[in-house]
């Protein structure tokens, strides 16, 4: 018998002795799930048929966690006092964050704009100061008293 034949029937390390190959293992666990697959099919074909014929138990588990979790429909009103009682506090944050913002840029605003007038006051009083002493120097008579 040489090692091939060996490994087909089963009888490895035996190969001088005449035993009668044993059962495979594979084909056992095989034979085992079957037998389990049969059982689960069977008994949930018992409950299912039960199930079918008896009357409905009481809530389960399941059922009262889902009851539970479902929100009851409240009126639109409470709804829309609780969405503004959420956003209330961050809209006025963003309102007071936003009037800050704009007082700053009316502040700097009147700033630059009183440079600006200040400025243009400064440079026309200049400018008749110039124009009335260079008016005076060319008067006949406005130097002698």
């Amino acid at each position: 018998m040489t090692d091939n034949d060996a490994r087909e029937t089963g009888q490895r390390g035996n190969q001088g002795q005449d035993r009668p190959p044993g059962p495979d293992p594979v084909d056992s666990v095989l034979g085992l799930v079957g037998d389990v697959q049969r059982r689960i099919f069977a008994a949930g074909v018992r409950r299912g048929v039960a199930s079918v014929g008896s009357r409905p138990k009481e809530e389960d588990v399941w059922g009262r966690a889902i009851r539970l979790e479902a929100p009851e429909p409240r009126p639109a009103a409470e709804e829309v006092f609780d969405i503004v009682r959420r956003a209330a506090p961050e809209v006025a944050g963003h309102l007071g964050r936003a009037g800050l913002s704009l007082a700053d840029a009316v502040g700097r605003t009147w700033g630059v704009l009183e440079r600006s007038l200040e400025q243009a006051r400064e440079e026309g009083r200049a400018a008749r100061e110039a124009e009335e002493a260079g008016g005076r120097a060319q008067e006949p008579g406005a130097g002698r008293v």
